[in-house]
C-alpha cells in the first residue's frame, strides 16, 4: 500500500471505518511481501537463482531458529548453505547442513559431526531434498534433526594430563 492509498482510507467517509479501508487494501495486497532478489537488465539466470537460494536459506535459518536451535549461516561463498546445531556448537556434536548443488539444481540436506578445532562438519550422509520451497526443505530437517538427536554424538577420548613430576621424592 502506497501513501496515497492510505491517505484516501484515512479521508474516508463517514459511511465505511479507516479499519474496513485499510482492510480491502490489504486483502488486494497480500502476496506482497518485502524480500526481494535485484534483477535488472544486466542480470544473468545463475544470479538470480543465487538471490532465490539466499532467500530460501534465510528463511530455513528462522524457521530453525524458531524451533530452538543454533543456525551458522554462510552466504557468501559457494555453496551457498547453512549448519544447524541443536546445542551450543560442541565438538564432536551431530549437525544438519542445508546446501544448493548448483550442478543440479536442488538444495541438499546432509547430517555430520561439528569438529571444533577446524570449524568444519564431517560429513555422514547426504540426500536430495523432495522439495524445493523453504517450508518443505525446513520439514525435512526438523524430521532429521529430531532423529539424530537421540543418537550420541562422537565425542573423542580425552588424554589423561602427564603429571609434572616436582623432583626426588626422600
Amino acid at each position: 500500500m502506497n501513501f496515497k492509498e492510505w491517505l484516501n482510507c484515512s479521508q474516508a467517509d463517514e459511511d465505511t471505518s479507516i479499519s474496513e479501508c485499510l482492510g480491502s487494501l490489504l486483502n488486494e495486497n497480500k502476496n506482497t511481501t518485502r524480500y526481494s532478489i535485484e534483477i535488472n537488465f544486466l542480470t544473468k539466470k545463475n544470479e538470480a537463482i543465487d538471490g532465490f537460494v539466499r532467500m530460501v536459506l534465510g528463511y530455513i535459518s528462522a524457521a530453525m531458529k524458531k524451533q530452538g536451535y543454533h543456525v551458522k549461516k554462510v552466504l557468501d561463498e559457494k555453496p551457498f548453505r547453512i549448519i544447524v546445531s541443536s546445542r551450543n556448537w560442541d565438538d564432536g556434536e551431530w549437525t544438519g547442513l542445508v546446501s544448493y548443488n548448483s550442478d543440479s539444481g536442488c538444495f541438499m540436506i546432509s547430517k555430520g559431526f561439528f569438529n571444533r578445532d577446524r570449524g568444519t562438519i564431517s560429513v555422514q550422509n547426504t540426500k536430495t531434498c523432495s522439495g524445493d520451497s523453504a517450508n518443505q526443505i525446513t520439514k525435512e530437517l526438523l524430521g532429521m534433526m529430531r532423529k539424530i538427536v537421540r543418537h550420541p554424538d562422537r565425542h573423542c577420548a580425552k588424554l589423561k594430563p602427564v603429571h609434572q613430576k616436582r623432583g626426588p621424592k626422600k
